[in-house]
């Protein structure tokens, strides 16, 4: 376990008393997620266990965010924030999960636990921290619109739901053969709604990677679904020489519809 801030950090990652918590039973990733994290001013506590985490926030009030890996021995993420639950509702503090793999109930199960982000693995410092300044903020507003009752909002919102769906995809090639059930129409389905759930552009290039078919099987099924009327080509605003792909009305409404039914079988609310 690691509780100093990163040497060579900033003065403000050396000082400042931290308020995350990171938790990961992978050494490496947690050491190289902490010292990113002190680079861009982000002080933060370490554990490698469940068990070291709950110590940790016991001994330390100033703690507002809580990092965590879901799959971790013994006592997991999803377990870990089930016994946070009450002390987060006397004192607010605010949940991110990351992981490598991570099947559809589990991930909607931590989303259900208040968990305001779900990153996937391999991780960049960054997107950690954008999200942990959302967490922040998150957790302020709640400080300041505390009204003393105990039950927490039932509304999950809509990106981290996508992100829950798409994540299911980790847990079927981990469990089947990888590419047994390939369907790379509905992969690239999946992640245009993601991306336009979270205002994030992707490219022609992106889709095809994101669809983990060859190239030219990629193109070929965004042809389909642009033939389908689906998708369409656009060009990227910012640079001509980019095309993105972007969902049209109908496939912005079937993709709804899709996400609609999944989530009321569920039975949570999507903001």
């Amino acid at each position: 376990m690691r509780n100093d801030s990163s040497k060579g950090g900033w003065a403000e990652a050396a000082t400042a008393e931290p308020q995350v918590l990171l938790v990961d039973d992978d050494r490496d990733v947690l050491e190289e997620l902490h010292d990113g994290l002190s680079m861009l001013g982000i002080a933060s506590l370490t554990a490698t266990t469940a068990v070291e985490a709950l110590d940790l926030v016991q001994r330390n009030d100033p703690l507002k965010v809580i990092v965590t890996d879901l799959q971790m021995p013994r006592i997991d993420g999803i377990e870990l924030l089930q016994k946070l639950s009450v002390r987060r509702r006397k004192h607010p503090m605010a949940a991110i999960v990351i992981t490598g793999h991570a099947s559809l109930d589990r991930a909607v199960g931590a989303l259900r636990l208040q968990a305001v982000d779900f990153l996937q693995k391999p991780l960049l410092a960054e997107e950690v921290a954008h999200a942990i300044h959302r967490a922040l903020a998150i957790v302020e507003d709640e400080a300041l619109n505390a009204n003393g009752e105990d039950d927490l909002p039932a509304t999950i919102a809509r990106p981290n739901y996508m992100k829950a769906l798409v994540a299911a995809r980790a847990d079927r090639d981990a469990i089947f053969q990888t590419g047994l059930f390939s369907d790379p129409a509905w992969e690239m389905m999946l992640d245009l709604a993601v991306a336009e759930a979270s205002a994030r552009p992707i490219s022609v290039t992106s889709l095809c990677i994101a669809s983990g078919a060859p190239t030219t099987t990629a193109l070929r099924r965004i042809d389909d679904l642009e033939e389908a009327g689906l998708v369409k080509r656009v060009p990227d605003g910012r640079d001509r020489r980019r095309i993105l792909v972007v969902l049209t009305e109908q496939g912005r409404g079937r993709m709804e519809a899709f996400v609609q039914r999944q989530a009321d079988r569920f039975g949570i609310k999507l903001d």
